[in-house]
């Protein structure tokens, strides 16, 4: 991870404190982030979801089995998160109802 990379981790985190939601353990219910080629990831997994998925790397979806579903909550999370991170400059992409992509500022998209 370049200083840069390290750099913009650490503001995202620091939005994520400010916002009120610190990132959690691996593994453990709450909000946790993954480095993506793009920028950084940011989703929540709540208790009641996080007992019945499956183990693996990343955030790639489709990879659930059975789980319980809370659509309105995940919904609401992901405004919360959406709203504070474009609040603080950041450029923000939804990932289904599961994840929330920071854009690192020098990305540019591809045409």
């Amino acid at each position: 991870m370049t200083d840069q990379e390290r750099r913009f981790l650490a503001a995202v985190r620091d939005v994520l404190k400010e916002a009120g939601f610190a990132e959690s353990a691996e593994g453990a219910e709450g909000v946790h982030t993954v480095q993506h080629a793009r920028g950084v990831m940011v989703g929540w997994m709540p208790e009641e979801i996080r007992s019945v998925r499956v183990r693996r790397r990343g955030p790639r979806r489709g990879r659930t089995v059975g789980r319980k579903d809370l659509p309105g909550l995940r919904h609401a999370f992901g405004l919360a998160l959406a709203a504070a991170f474009r609040n603080a400059g950041f450029a923000v992409e939804t990932r289904g109802d599961e994840w929330l992509l920071v854009l690192q500022p020098e990305h540019r998209p591809e045409l």
